[in-house]
């Protein structure tokens, strides 16, 4: 007859103490997965939307990224247009847009950023939208002449459609290459915007925009508004070549043309942008004397 042995209680402890262990880090484990497989939830910005465009005259899609005012939804009052050349500056807009709503340093307005897509291949393609004739180094350059009339026949019909806008109140933004594209517009469609912001245009000083300044600015509607700047800092050179456009203008004294030159002290290429943005904008839209 076998006796029963009486295990002692520490030792039936240790006997299930590895089990144990094992279920709970099996436990943690999984715990730990499935909040990492939860996803957070996105950041939405109040008063935006996104909406694609597809432009029949590039045939290419454009992604918008649209910021309204604050009380568009319950207002019945039209709204001036700001266009801003580059998505990835709309949060950016986005912020000045609610800041003004307590700043007031100008008016409400619908912004209409216009963002390249596919996104991620939004370097080349702003490369060869505002690029104004054709560049060795970036293939299919020089669509400027098509993306402006892009804008002009396709966008600005789109979104005069689908929001409530004063179709005499426009206004552009651009940096960089962006910059040289708005004053391009202002010299060939001198009557689509009526106040154009321009931040250290990439503009060589030998580029269209000095070539056609002469002829293309002789003559201009009344009230159009320019606000041109640079970061005295500029990494890329285009200090000196915007210094030389402002003289231009200075020289030429456009009849209708309102316009300021500012160079930002220790700013550079891209960091003027930040100084630049709200400053230009607070410029053209100030109230008229």
């Amino acid at each position: 007859m076998r006796t029963l042995e009486i295990l002692p209680r520490a030792r039936i402890q240790s006997m299930f103490r590895p089990a144990a262990l094992i279920t709970l880090s099996t436990f943690l484990v999984f715990a730990a997965l499935s909040l990492a497989q939860t996803p957070a939830p996105p950041v939405i910005l109040a008063d935006t939307e996104q909406r694609t465009i597809k432009s029949s005259k590039i045939g290419r899609s454009y992604d918008l990224f649209i910021s309204l005012p604050e009380n568009y939804s319950t207002s019945k009052q039209s709204y001036p247009v700001l266009y801003v050349l580059d998505g990835w500056h709309f949060p950016l807009m986005t912020f000045l847009q609610k800041n003004n709503i307590y700043s007031q340093r100008m008016p409400p307005v619908i912004i209409a950023n216009i963002g390249q897509s596919p996104a991620g291949d939004a370097m080349s393609l702003h490369a060869r939208d505002f690029s104004l004739t054709a560049l060795a180094n970036i293939p299919g350059s020089g669509g400027g002449p098509a993306f402006l009339d892009f804008i002009e026949h396709e966008l600005v019909p789109f979104i005069d459609r689908t929001y409530r806008t004063d179709p005499s109140d426009r206004g552009l933004l651009g940096h960089s290459m962006g910059g040289e594209f708005a004053l391009y517009a202002l010299e060939q469609r001198p009557g689509l915007f009526q106040r154009i912001v321009a931040v250290s245009p990439a503009m060589p000083q030998d580029s269209v925009i000095f070539t056609d300044a002469s002829r293309a600015l002789t003559s201009l509607p009344p009230s159009i508004r320019l606000d041109l700047s640079v970061g005295a800092d500029d990494e890329l050179g285009f200090a000196a070549s915007t210094t030389a456009f402002a003289r231009l203008l200075r020289e030429l004294k456009p009849k209708g043309l309102d316009y300021r030159f500012t160079s930002y002290p220790k700013e550079n290429h891209n960091s003027v942008r930040l100084i630049a943005f709200p400053a230009g904008l607070y410029w053209v839209y100030r109230p008229a004397k």
